[in-house]
């Protein structure tokens, strides 16, 4: 397909929810705003620039630097950015250093009354995980007042399987979160745990396993969704059992496994 020229030059832009295409005229609101928002990144960008020098600077440092200014004083109104600017912020995230600088501008974001959405607070979760900086995570769940995040159980999830390879203690404290958000705990929380549990060689790992799914175990259905997302892991646990010749502590697994 040829895109229309010169003059003539238009947009295609998808229509959520219809299944149609339409194109943008170049005068078209909804563009304009998108190319507003892309030169004001580059004027930000090239200010960071020229302020350091002959330093090299990210995109991520350049926008972060100026979020962080302009949301430092929580009683000046007058200097408000775009709210979707935290969101654009979070694509440029690529280190773990990069993440690990977030909460000092997520509090102040909440501070200065700004708003952080569903969306926002899972792209937040995904990219801190995907960096492998589930701790960043916890700090910014454990103070729901300080940071306002609107996470999905999927976020808990992720933050859970993460921890879960670095801080089996603070993975724990993260189930203990879920209900504080008003969400369900799920089998796949329980499932992270658990294999985390038996990757250890030690006796208290597999304690800590066999009473994480008695927990599970003795949930009703309305507390733990899809209880089977814990499947997996307890099949592995009953098979460790029975190595054991640990008669009396796998048969309620077993049991539980049946019913699935």
């Amino acid at each position: 397909m040829c895109l229309p020229r010169s003059a003539d030059l238009k947009l295609l832009k998808a229509k959520k929810g219809k299944g149609t295409v339409e194109l943008l005229e170049e005068d078209d609101p909804e563009l304009l705003e998108a190319e507003q928002q892309r030169h004001a990144e580059e004027v930000l960008l090239n200010k960071a620039k020229e302020s350091e020098g002959a330093r090299d600077i990210s995109k991520f440092s350049a926008f972060f630097e100026a979020l962080v200014a302009e949301t430092s004083d929580p009683k000046d109104l007058q200097t408000l950015p775009k709210h979707t600017r935290l969101n654009n912020l979070i694509h440029h995230v690529s280190t773990p250093e990069d993440a690990e600088k977030l909460p000092l501008l997520i509090e102040q974001w909440r501070n200065k009354r700004l708003p952080i959405t569903p969306y926002t607070s899972s792209k937040i979760v995904e990219t801190c995980c995907r960096l492998g900086c589930g701790e960043v995570v916890y700090t910014l769940l454990g103070e729901r007042q300080r940071y306002g995040l609107l996470p999905s159980a999927n976020d808990f999830e992720n933050t859970i399987a993460v921890l879960s390879n670095s801080n089996l203690d603070k993975a724990f404290v993260t189930l203990a979160m879920v209900p504080l958000y008003n969400l369900t705990r799920t089998g796949a929380m329980y499932g992270s745990l658990l294999n985390a549990c038996l990757a250890t060689a030690e006796d208290e790992g597999l304690e800590k396993a066999v009473l994480t799914a008695q927990d599970l175990i003795d949930a009703s259905a309305e507390d733990i969704e899809n209880r089977a997302g814990a499947k997996s892991a307890l099949e592995k646990l009953a098979t460790k059992l029975n190595e054991n010749g640990d008669q009396e502590k796998v048969k309620p697994i077993e049991d539980f496994l049946s019913s699935l």
